[in-house]
């Protein structure tokens, strides 16, 4: 997540390999980059196509409708080869919070309890799991193999507040990062993981839609799917055009489109054991 009036990309070096953001907080190497770009040109020259057309009065381009027959707005799931991904079903997202990369250890201490409060609120909203492994917490790796992924400070200069990734991302760049200007924004800081975490089980910014307002950050939904209606108040909205919320809670239409990728809470149900 960062600052939604930010529209730079600089690079961002990370473990020795050169990042881009996009879209506030989301990294992409160099070759993600390149197809990033010629798909947003494919996108503005749709845009114009369409106003064009609106102009004469011959129509529209698109059907607005998505995979799931919903209108064309709302809680951004992430398609790949036609299907909707998501973790597999009894995935325990282990992570562990790398207190060595902390400069201060008030700061990891505030992000461990931060992560277990965002971590508890998408439990309870879909079948998600996560798991704190607090043993890694003091591993001298920056991906101990025993978690899902790793939370690491990392001083991107304020190029975000912090970053993530999503499901369909290689094993290497599953990772959370937070950067110093977290411990001092505005936002709720639990809520900025949760809105984190969203990206890690695999939604997409909800201002990217069409109903947005045109100050919002205007990004391709190539590859996404439509699972509720446009929702200003989502926990994945960034605060722009007097929408969103400083405090990055997940509304109650988060809450059903999560569930339609990842069902009910596990704590609605009584689990028995064959």
């Amino acid at each position: 997540m960062t600052d939604s009036s930010e529209v730079r990309r600089p690079e961002i070096v990370i473990d020795g390999q050169v990042f881009y953001r996009v879209e506030g907080d989301l990294l992409l190497d160099a070759d993600e980059l390149d197809v990033y770009i010629e798909t947003q040109k494919a996108l503005r020259a749709q845009r114009e196509a369409a106003r064009l057309l609106a102009q004469t009065g011959v129509g529209t381009i698109g059907s607005g409708i998505s995979p799931l027959g919903q209108p064309s707005s709302g809680l951004l799931g992430i398609m790949q080869d036609g299907r909707i991904v998501r973790w597999e079903p009894g995935t325990v997202l282990k992570y562990c919070v790398l207190r060595k990369t902390f400069p201060k250890r008030e700061w990891y201490e505030s992000v461990v309890e931060n992560m277990r409060r965002a971590t508890d609120d998408w439990s309870a909203t879909c079948g998600v799991q996560f798991e704190h492994v607090e043993t890694a917490d003091e591993s001298d790796a920056l991906r101990p193999p025993e978690v899902v992924f790793p939370v690491r400070h990392l001083d991107s200069g304020g190029q975000f507040i912090a970053a993530a990734f999503f499901p369909n991302d290689p094993e290497n760049r599953r990772r959370v990062f937070i950067d110093p200007s977290y411990q001092t924004t505005s936002f709720d800081r639990v809520g900025v993981l949760r809105h984190e975490l969203g990206h890690a089980i695999g939604f997409r910014h909800e201002h990217i839609r069409s109903g947005a307002p045109a100050v919002c950050p205007d990004e391709s939904t190539a590859g996404t799917v439509d699972l509720t209606q446009y929702d200003p108040q989502s926990v994945m909205h960034y605060f722009c055009g007097g929408l969103g919320s400083r405090e990055l809670a997940i509304s109650e239409i988060d809450r059903v489109g999560a569930q339609k990728v990842y069902g009910p809470p596990l704590t609605g149900f009584s689990l028995l054991a064959a």
